[in-house]
Protein backbone atom coordinates (compact mmCIF):
# COMPACT_ATOMS: atom_id res chain seq x y z
CA UNK A 1 0.00 0.00 0.00
CA UNK A 2 1.41 3.63 -1.04
CA UNK A 3 2.16 6.37 1.10
CA UNK A 4 0.55 9.08 0.44
CA UNK A 5 3.65 11.89 0.48
CA UNK A 6 2.75 14.82 2.76
CA UNK A 7 2.94 18.56 1.26
CA UNK A 8 4.74 21.30 2.41
CA UNK A 9 3.19 23.40 4.50
CA UNK A 10 2.25 27.02 2.82
CA UNK A 11 4.84 29.67 1.88
CA UNK A 12 2.51 31.84 4.20
CA UNK A 13 2.65 29.55 7.17
CA UNK A 14 6.49 29.40 6.40
CA UNK A 15 7.31 32.86 6.53
CA UNK A 16 5.22 33.31 9.53
CA UNK A 17 7.11 30.62 11.51
CA UNK A 18 10.24 32.53 10.10
CA UNK A 19 9.14 36.08 11.07
CA UNK A 20 7.97 34.92 14.74
CA UNK A 21 11.53 33.07 15.76
CA UNK A 22 12.81 36.79 14.16
CA UNK A 23 11.00 38.62 16.52
CA UNK A 24 12.79 37.18 19.33
CA UNK A 25 16.35 36.02 17.73
CA UNK A 26 16.56 39.37 15.57
CA UNK A 27 15.98 41.67 19.07
CA UNK A 28 18.76 41.50 20.66
CA UNK A 29 19.15 44.35 22.75
CA UNK A 30 15.98 43.35 24.93
CA UNK A 31 16.75 42.12 28.30
CA UNK A 32 14.39 41.53 31.55
CA UNK A 33 11.11 41.64 30.80
CA UNK A 34 10.41 42.68 27.84
CA UNK A 35 12.68 39.53 26.27
CA UNK A 36 10.94 37.23 28.46
CA UNK A 37 7.37 38.73 27.42
CA UNK A 38 8.51 38.60 23.67
CA UNK A 39 9.84 34.80 24.39
CA UNK A 40 6.17 34.03 25.70
CA UNK A 41 4.35 35.42 22.57
CA UNK A 42 6.93 33.81 20.18
CA UNK A 43 6.25 30.24 22.00
CA UNK A 44 2.28 30.77 21.94
CA UNK A 45 2.64 31.69 18.06
CA UNK A 46 4.54 28.72 17.46
CA UNK A 47 2.68 26.32 18.93
CA UNK A 48 -0.54 27.87 17.15
CA UNK A 49 1.19 27.92 13.86
CA UNK A 50 2.52 24.35 14.32
CA UNK A 51 -0.75 22.39 14.17
CA UNK A 52 -0.63 18.57 13.68
CA UNK A 53 -0.97 19.11 9.81
CA UNK A 54 1.88 21.57 9.49
CA UNK A 55 4.12 19.06 12.15
CA UNK A 56 3.33 15.89 9.70
CA UNK A 57 6.41 16.79 7.37
CA UNK A 58 8.28 17.92 10.33
CA UNK A 59 7.69 14.90 12.14
CA UNK A 60 9.69 12.53 8.97
CA UNK A 61 12.83 14.61 9.82
CA UNK A 62 13.26 12.62 13.28
CA UNK A 63 15.40 9.96 13.35
CA UNK A 64 17.30 11.40 10.18
CA UNK A 65 20.80 12.94 10.19
CA UNK A 66 19.07 15.29 7.39
CA UNK A 67 16.94 16.09 10.58
CA UNK A 68 17.28 15.47 14.13
CA UNK A 69 18.25 12.17 16.21
CA UNK A 70 16.69 10.94 19.43
CA UNK A 71 17.22 8.28 21.82
CA UNK A 72 14.04 6.51 20.58
CA UNK A 73 15.58 5.88 16.85
CA UNK A 74 16.63 2.49 17.56
CA UNK A 75 15.08 -0.33 19.62
CA UNK A 76 17.59 -2.51 21.77
CA UNK A 77 17.76 -5.10 18.87
CA UNK A 78 18.59 -2.70 16.16
CA UNK A 79 15.35 -2.18 14.96
CA UNK A 80 13.75 1.76 14.21
CA UNK A 81 12.29 2.70 17.44
CA UNK A 82 9.10 4.66 18.26
CA UNK A 83 10.46 7.46 17.84
CA UNK A 84 8.87 10.42 20.05
CA UNK A 85 5.16 11.83 19.59
CA UNK A 86 4.52 14.90 18.05
CA UNK A 87 3.95 17.29 21.28
CA UNK A 88 7.24 16.51 22.40
CA UNK A 89 8.55 17.19 19.31
CA UNK A 90 6.76 20.52 18.62
CA UNK A 91 7.95 21.81 22.22
CA UNK A 92 11.75 20.38 21.43
CA UNK A 93 11.45 21.93 18.02
CA UNK A 94 10.40 25.16 19.33
CA UNK A 95 13.23 25.20 22.28
CA UNK A 96 15.91 24.85 19.62
CA UNK A 97 14.90 27.27 16.99
CA UNK A 98 14.45 30.35 19.61
CA UNK A 99 17.94 29.61 20.59
CA UNK A 100 19.04 29.84 16.73
CA UNK A 101 19.38 26.14 15.68
CA UNK A 102 18.06 24.74 12.08
CA UNK A 103 15.20 21.94 12.24
CA UNK A 104 17.56 19.96 9.97
CA UNK A 105 20.92 18.95 9.90
CA UNK A 106 21.23 17.47 13.07
CA UNK A 107 21.72 20.67 15.00
CA UNK A 108 19.79 19.63 17.86
CA UNK A 109 18.61 15.81 19.80
CA UNK A 110 15.98 14.89 21.98
CA UNK A 111 17.31 13.09 24.63
CA UNK A 112 14.99 11.85 27.37
CA UNK A 113 11.88 14.07 25.91
CA UNK A 114 14.67 17.21 26.34
CA UNK A 115 16.30 19.61 23.77
CA UNK A 116 20.11 19.49 23.33
CA UNK A 117 22.17 20.81 20.62
CA UNK A 118 24.91 19.08 19.05
CA UNK A 119 28.24 19.48 17.19
CA UNK A 120 26.79 20.90 14.40
CA UNK A 121 23.96 23.07 15.94
CA UNK A 122 27.39 24.81 18.26
CA UNK A 123 28.92 25.12 15.40
CA UNK A 124 25.95 27.26 13.43
CA UNK A 125 25.37 29.34 16.81
CA UNK A 126 28.93 30.01 16.99
CA UNK A 127 28.97 31.03 13.31
CA UNK A 128 25.99 33.05 13.60
CA UNK A 129 27.81 35.65 16.58
CA UNK A 130 28.89 38.82 14.72
CA UNK A 131 32.70 39.34 14.76
CA UNK A 132 33.79 35.76 16.14
CA UNK A 133 36.61 34.27 14.94
CA UNK A 134 37.78 30.93 16.48
CA UNK A 135 39.80 27.80 16.77
CA UNK A 136 39.59 24.62 18.04
CA UNK A 137 42.39 22.52 17.84
CA UNK A 138 42.36 18.66 19.82
CA UNK A 139 45.53 17.16 21.32
CA UNK A 140 45.86 13.21 21.20
CA UNK A 141 42.99 11.67 23.51
CA UNK A 142 43.44 9.92 26.18
CA UNK A 143 41.44 6.84 26.26
CA UNK A 144 41.29 3.92 29.06
CA UNK A 145 38.66 1.78 29.72
CA UNK A 146 35.57 3.75 29.71
CA UNK A 147 36.58 6.96 29.75
CA UNK A 148 38.90 9.62 27.80
CA UNK A 149 39.77 13.37 28.32
CA UNK A 150 40.97 15.31 25.31
CA UNK A 151 42.86 19.03 25.91
CA UNK A 152 41.03 20.66 23.55
CA UNK A 153 43.30 24.08 22.85
CA UNK A 154 40.58 26.96 22.04
CA UNK A 155 41.55 30.02 20.52
CA UNK A 156 39.22 33.09 19.88
CA UNK A 157 38.64 37.14 18.67
CA UNK A 158 35.71 39.09 19.18
CA UNK A 159 35.59 42.83 19.74
CA UNK A 160 39.22 43.30 18.81
CA UNK A 161 40.71 41.11 21.87
CA UNK A 162 42.07 37.67 21.63
CA UNK A 163 41.96 34.84 24.59
CA UNK A 164 42.94 31.21 24.58
CA UNK A 165 41.63 28.56 26.70
CA UNK A 166 43.50 24.73 27.45
CA UNK A 167 40.31 22.65 27.93
CA UNK A 168 40.94 19.49 29.48
CA UNK A 169 37.19 17.59 28.27
CA UNK A 170 36.38 14.39 29.74
CA UNK A 171 34.68 12.28 27.51
CA UNK A 172 32.71 8.79 28.33
CA UNK A 173 33.42 6.18 26.08
CA UNK A 174 31.67 2.98 24.85
CA UNK A 175 32.51 -0.51 22.31
CA UNK A 176 30.89 1.43 19.48
CA UNK A 177 33.63 4.59 19.72
CA UNK A 178 36.90 5.16 17.52
CA UNK A 179 38.98 8.38 17.94
CA UNK A 180 37.18 10.30 15.95
CA UNK A 181 33.88 9.65 17.85
CA UNK A 182 35.75 11.06 21.26
CA UNK A 183 36.83 13.68 19.25
CA UNK A 184 34.06 14.38 17.98
CA UNK A 185 32.46 14.13 21.44
CA UNK A 186 35.12 16.75 22.63
CA UNK A 187 34.68 19.12 19.89
CA UNK A 188 31.15 19.56 20.88
CA UNK A 189 32.10 20.48 24.70
CA UNK A 190 34.70 22.71 23.55
CA UNK A 191 32.20 24.65 21.28
CA UNK A 192 29.05 24.98 23.14
CA UNK A 193 31.89 25.90 26.58
CA UNK A 194 32.92 28.58 23.97
CA UNK A 195 29.22 30.19 22.92
CA UNK A 196 28.04 30.13 26.82
CA UNK A 197 31.66 31.86 27.33
CA UNK A 198 31.15 34.47 24.89
CA UNK A 199 27.48 34.99 24.75
CA UNK A 200 26.43 34.06 28.54
CA UNK A 201 23.48 32.01 27.65
CA UNK A 202 23.82 28.25 28.85
CA UNK A 203 23.37 25.64 26.34
CA UNK A 204 22.21 22.37 27.38
CA UNK A 205 24.44 20.14 27.42
CA UNK A 206 24.67 16.60 26.03
CA UNK A 207 24.08 14.89 22.45
CA UNK A 208 22.80 11.61 21.04
CA UNK A 209 26.00 10.05 20.83
CA UNK A 210 26.04 10.15 25.07
CA UNK A 211 23.09 7.75 24.95
CA UNK A 212 24.38 5.45 21.72
CA UNK A 213 25.77 2.15 24.34
CA UNK A 214 22.37 2.30 26.28
CA UNK A 215 19.83 2.34 23.36
CA UNK A 216 22.18 -0.28 21.38
CA UNK A 217 22.94 -2.21 24.53
CA UNK A 218 26.46 -2.64 26.22
CA UNK A 219 27.19 -5.38 24.16
CA UNK A 220 26.34 -6.88 20.51
CA UNK A 221 25.43 -10.42 20.06
CA UNK A 222 27.32 -13.23 17.70
CA UNK A 223 24.55 -12.48 15.26
CA UNK A 224 24.63 -9.16 14.61
CA UNK A 225 22.33 -6.42 12.68
CA UNK A 226 23.27 -4.52 9.90
CA UNK A 227 22.83 -1.64 12.41
CA UNK A 228 24.81 -2.63 14.54
CA UNK A 229 27.61 -3.06 11.93
CA UNK A 230 27.08 0.24 10.59
CA UNK A 231 27.12 2.07 13.61
CA UNK A 232 30.49 0.50 14.48
CA UNK A 233 32.17 0.70 11.32
CA UNK A 234 31.03 4.43 11.74
CA UNK A 235 32.92 4.88 14.35
CA UNK A 236 36.18 2.97 13.83
CA UNK A 237 36.86 3.15 10.28
CA UNK A 238 39.59 5.79 10.86
CA UNK A 239 41.29 2.59 12.32
CA UNK A 240 41.41 0.71 9.30
CA UNK A 241 43.49 0.28 6.74
CA UNK A 242 42.64 0.43 3.31
CA UNK A 243 42.00 -3.19 2.48
CA UNK A 244 39.95 -3.31 5.78
CA UNK A 245 37.86 -0.28 4.77
CA UNK A 246 37.03 -1.76 1.57
CA UNK A 247 36.46 -5.35 3.03
CA UNK A 248 33.62 -3.90 5.60
CA UNK A 249 32.15 -1.70 3.50
CA UNK A 250 31.87 -4.62 1.05
CA UNK A 251 29.63 -6.52 3.38
CA UNK A 252 27.54 -3.86 4.71
CA UNK A 253 26.55 -2.55 0.82
CA UNK A 254 26.34 -5.85 0.12
CA UNK A 255 24.62 -7.28 3.32
CA UNK A 256 26.67 -10.02 3.30
CA UNK A 257 24.93 -11.59 6.30
CA UNK A 258 27.50 -14.76 6.35
CA UNK A 259 30.36 -12.20 7.09
CA UNK A 260 28.69 -10.30 9.69
CA UNK A 261 30.22 -12.07 12.30
CA UNK A 262 33.54 -12.06 10.59
CA UNK A 263 33.30 -8.34 10.51
CA UNK A 264 32.36 -7.19 14.11
CA UNK A 265 35.26 -9.25 15.16
CA UNK A 266 37.66 -7.25 13.38
CA UNK A 267 35.65 -3.91 14.18
CA UNK A 268 35.96 -4.75 18.01
CA UNK A 269 39.82 -5.27 17.92
CA UNK A 270 40.34 -1.56 16.88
Amino acid sequence: MQTAIQKAPSLEIVQSLNQTVLSVLGETQIQGFERAFRMAEAIAKLQEILTPEVMKPIMNLQGNRLGFKTDKDRNRDGSKGPGYPMEIVRNCLIEAVLYGLQPSGNQFNIIAANMYATKEGCGHLLSKITGLDYSITPQLPRIKDASAAVVMEIEWTIGGTTKKKSLDVPVRVNEFMGTDAVLGKATRKARKWLFDTVTGVELPEGDIQDTDATVVGSKINETPTLEDLQLLFDNKKALLSPDEMANAERIINNKEENSYSKLLKLLQSK
